[in-house]
């Protein structure tokens, strides 16, 4: 294993990747789209309260397109359990993580500065198509999870891919420092940190905004992945090889058996063959013709 040092300077740059870029960028551009609906909709909503009547007023904010969402790109994209579930949005497990908190700009500059500091480098060591299955993947568990454990409150953002990604660095770089608060600390610390921060969170629920049953989620997969993600690769392609193995002695039989009644039509002619090899003859042609093409 390396030990690598991350530290704040000069050499921001040399940590770039394409897809760490690429997944900053998206999710920026997301939080534009964001602020520019909520914007419109906030608008809206004060010319409407203007000219709407105290019952028309109740009557509105009784649908539910616009429960508990202020606008329809939230309420399209972020993951609330009713719809996601209920109404079968199954495409919100995967947008929710692009979207973030307008009234927090914070929100968005943490997700994506450990987006950065831990990204770029788990990146390398998996390669750019294997750190997209941990990041997605990743999500869409850490999304399961608030289904299961939250399933009346909403969720945005990209933090249970993002913890997920920390472990993987803290697996692959334990005694790698990195800056906490201005304090140096070595990688595994501060995932132990980060842990036992949202066991004891999810234990002892607070009031807030905090999906914690999202970043358990991530931090688990993100330590199943690195784990046991080989595994069942190999385990896959011992599979897959092993299929591959049968239908060839399928192929085998299927050929001999052809053979054996070919052979006896050559003796006895077509004529005397039972119904049973006339089928399995006129079968076999089928098959045949089907692996060709």
């Amino acid at each position: 294993m390396r030990n690598n040092r991350l530290t704040f300077g000069i050499t921001i740059g040399s940590k770039w990747t394409r897809i760490i870029m690429i997944l900053i960028i998206a999710n920026v551009s997301v939080f534009m789209l964001q602020l520019l609906f909520s914007t419109v909709s906030l608008q809206w909503s004060s010319q409407m309260i203007n000219i709407l009547t105290d019952e028309q007023l109740r009557q509105t904010s009784a649908l539910p397109w616009y429960y508990p969402a202020s606008d329809k790109f939230t309420k399209l994209f972020w993951l609330y359990p009713p719809d996601t579930v209920g109404h079968l949005w199954l495409w919100q497990f995967f947008t929710y993580m692009f979207l973030h908190s307008t009234t927090d700009p914070w929100h968005l500059i943490f997700n994506m500065l450990g987006l950065w500091m831990f990204g770029s480098e788990v990146e390398r060591v998996l390669g750019s198509k294997r750190f997209l299955t941990l990041y997605f993947t990743a999500g869409i568990f850490a999304g399961i999870c608030c289904c299961i454990f939250t399933p009346w409150s909403p969720i945005l953002g990209a933090s249970g891919a993002i913890f997920a990604i920390e472990v993987a660095f803290a697996m692959y770089f334990p005694n790698s420092t990195v800056i906490f608060y201005f304090f140096p600390m070595k990688a595994k610390y501060l995932v132990m940190i980060f842990a036992g921060i949202t066991i004891f969170n999810c234990i002892i629920p607070k009031t807030g905004n905090i999906a914690h049953f999202a970043h358990l989620g991530g931090l688990i997969y993100g330590f199943l992945f690195v784990r046991y993600s080989y595994r069942v690769e190999d385990y896959l392609k011992k599979w897959q090889i092993h299929q591959h193995e049968k239908e060839l002695m399928k192929e085998q039989e299927l050929r001999s058996r052809v053979d054996e009644i070919l052979d006896k039509v050559n003796r006895e002619g077509l004529r005397n063959l039972s119904w049973r090899e006339r089928s399995f003859l006129k079968n076999a042609s089928k098959r045949y013709k089907k692996s060709k093409e």
